[in-house]
């Protein structure tokens, strides 16, 4: 079964992963140094092909300098603004 809504928001997850990242101005093969893991992995994650638990998302997000609130706050606002229903 198919849920497109959490699809969309899985979408927007995945692109605010790829901002932070790019806002860090660090690399996968940096960033999966800082967190202890493969560059495979990171790539896997941003591409969708692999879910990011919430502790590796805590992990991500303090690895590119931001707080998981911070992060959280900053998906709810896409999210929103795409005109679907928030998270928070």
């Amino acid at each position: 079964m198919r849920y497109p809504l959490h699809h969309e928001k899985y979408k927007l997850f995945l692109e605010e992963l790829n901002l932070l990242r790019d806002k860090a101005e660090i690399s996968q093969m940096e960033l999966a140094d800082r967190m202890g893991i493969g560059q495979d992995i990171i790539s896997r994650c941003e591409s969708g092909r692999r879910r990011v638990d919430v502790f590796e998302l805590a992990l991500w997000t303090h690895a590119c300098g931001v707080t998981l609130e911070e992060f959280v706050r900053n998906l709810d606002e896409r999210i929103q603004r795409h005109q679907l229903p928030g998270l928070l």
